[in-house]
């Protein structure tokens, strides 16, 4: 089936500024941000995130959460170089995104999923259905929908495996039509813990993180949650 889409990724961490991904120099999130993505034509939007995951490394990373939905943090939607015209350069945009991420070709593996977000004011009907069909199919038994919520909040994915968020709106309103002029977009959704951490908790693991400081190169490219300027504050109080 022809699908002649407009797409990208959204991006809510290292994946938007880290050029490795297993070691420093085998560039391989630089190279995929290179052949992949149209980095200069980037929209920085709105996005329900917070720092929800402790990484292998022991440090705090980010997640979608609808906890977040009116407390709406910054992200990137990154577009991909080329309209994805079939479910071959489909499959193939996927899977690079999954080698960027650590997931080895995996939709799911045992700390996160592959997703998407249609814009439904643009896709059509049928070309929906193609892409759900898609990643159903691609699901394994590591995808567990209960996982990706914290206690009461709604999941921040449906069984489908799609962000079960609003579309994504831009900080400038410059930015609007380009916006909405993409199909769907696709992302990386990570599983949270089950009790979400403190500020304080997180100031204390973000102070350990003496190597790739991930909270601190977040926002100084501009990928931000509402509970930032409370993390600085406990940072800056312990120095």
């Amino acid at each position: 089936m022809l699908l002649n889409i407009k797409s990208g990724v959204l991006i809510i961490g290292s994946l938007f500024w880290q050029d490795y991904l297993n070691k420093k120099g085998d560039n391989i999130r630089l190279n995929w941000r290179n052949s992949r993505l149209d980095f200069e034509k980037r929209i920085h939007v709105k996005v329900p995130i917070r720092y929800g995951r402790i990484s292998s490394s022991k440090i705090p990373t980010m997640v979608f959460s609808n906890s977040m939905k009116d407390k709406l943090g910054f992200g990137y939607l990154v577009p991909f170089k080329k309209i994805i015209r079939d479910e071959n350069e489909l499959l193939n945009e996927t899977l690079a995104l999954s080698t960027a991420e650590g997931m080895r070709e995996n939709f799911v593996t045992s700390w996160g999923v592959l997703a998407y977000l249609f814009n439904e004011e643009k896709i059509s009907k049928d070309i929906r259905s193609e892409i759900v069909k898609f990643f159903k199919e691609r699901k394994n038994q590591n995808f567990d929908l209960k996982r990706y919520k914290m206690h009461r909040e709604k999941s921040i994915l449906t069984k489908e495996a799609q962000l079960d968020i609003n579309w994504i709106e831009p900080i400038s309103s410059l930015d609007k039509d380009e916006l909405n002029s993409f199909d769907v977009v696709f992302a990386t959704a990570t599983k949270p813990e089950i009790k979400k951490p403190t500020i304080k908790e997180l100031s204390e693991k973000i102070k350990e993180d003496k190597q790739r400081k991930y909270f601190l190169n977040n926002i100084a490219h501009g990928i931000i949650t509402q509970d930032d300027f409370k993390i600085s504050k406990l940072l800056n109080n312990d120095k």
